[in-house]
């Protein structure tokens, strides 16, 4: 910050040194500055805040009851450098710090938390255990894109893209965060064999993203309406949230979906090393069709690396 200097204004009182404490126009009540002194510096005004107090609430995406206890921690957005082109995507960069104390928090019994002192800037916000270990995973983490902008700041969770037919509950739509539980029988299979594939390929393990769960089983239950085409709809050409998406008509388990996209050449999403985010699901008809299933799944680029041409911004 720069330094302002106020002007001094030099009256014309002809008598000596003796007399300049006689001028000043107003009885000389107040302290005099001789002259020759320097000017007293001001101040610029200060600046905001840097650094926010962000808050927010979680609920469970099946009933949209508060859910407590469940980790809340602010990353860097990174990686650090340029973004770099599809063909040319290394290995994750660590290099880019998370800023100290690195904000951290639990929900309470409401739901809420909140996270103090956060450094203003661009993050990546993580709610639940995002735990890439877990073979048989029961609940999804959301990873949000965040902008801290200093001060109190309330954090809204995304609104998705509508799909056909579709009507999110009200807890999908007001701001409140949310966490679905996998299915057992249609959902956490096809997590199970995509990170089977991932290793097998050599690549590292990821976790079930919230949004992308959300929008798969979106998509999954448009498609497998008897009055559904399956085709992409306006606005959405791709009808995921991502170009690094599978699907199948027919088959008979998650791995008729899953297994196919990590043949060489087939979907380079499936096979690149900053895919960390996974949600699939594989169900049965509900009609009479001669279709007897249909399964979606969708694996993105880490946003952070890589910016999707099919999508303007992820959530």
């Amino acid at each position: 910050m720069g330094v302002r200097f106020s002007p001094v204004a030099v009256g014309f009182c002809v008598a000596g040194l003796a007399l300049v404490t006689a001028c000043g126009g107003g009885g000389g009540s107040g302290p005099v500055t001789p002259i020759g002194t320097p000017p007293t510096p001001v101040s610029s005004p200060t600046s905001g805040p840097t650094s926010t107090n962000a808050s927010g609430v979680v609920v469970s995406d099946a009933n949209g009851q508060p859910l407590a206890g469940v980790r809340v921690v602010l990353m860097p957005w990174g990686p650090c450098g340029a973004t770099p082109s599809p063909a040319s995507i290394a290995p994750e960069n660590d290099g880019c710090p998370t800023p100290l104390p690195s904000p951290q928090s639990t929900t309470n019994a409401s739901g809420q938390f909140t996270l103090n002192g956060a450094p203003d800037g661009h993050y990546l916000l993580v709610i639940g255990n995002d735990a890439t270990s877990d073979t048989d995973p029961v609940q999804a983490t959301v990873h949000d894109n965040v902008m801290l902008t200093g001060g109190n700041q309330s954090l809204l969770a995304p609104t998705l893209p509508p799909v056909p037919t579709i009507t999110p509950p009200t807890w999908e739509q007001n701001g409140e965060y949310r966490l679905a539980t996998l299915n057992a029988t249609t959902e956490t299979p096809c997590f199970v064999d995509w990170q089977n594939e991932r290793a097998a390929n050599g690549l590292a393990a990821g976790t079930i993203d919230e949004w992308l769960l959300e929008n798969v089983r979106a998509v999954t239950t448009y498609e497998q309406n008897p009055t559904g085409t399956g085709a992409p709809w306006p606005g959405n050409s791709y009808g995921t949230l991502t170009t690094g998406n599978d699907n199948v008509v027919g088959g008979s388990n998650c791995a008729s979906m899953v297994d196919p996209s990590f043949a060489t050449g087939v979907n380079s999403y499936a096979t690149n090393a900053r895919t960390e985010w996974f949600a699939g699901q594989y169900l049965p008809y509900v009609s009479g069709s001669s279709v007897s299933a249909r399964g979606n799944s969708e694996f993105p680029i880490d946003p952070r690396a890589f910016a999707d041409p099919n999508v303007a911004n992820w959530l």
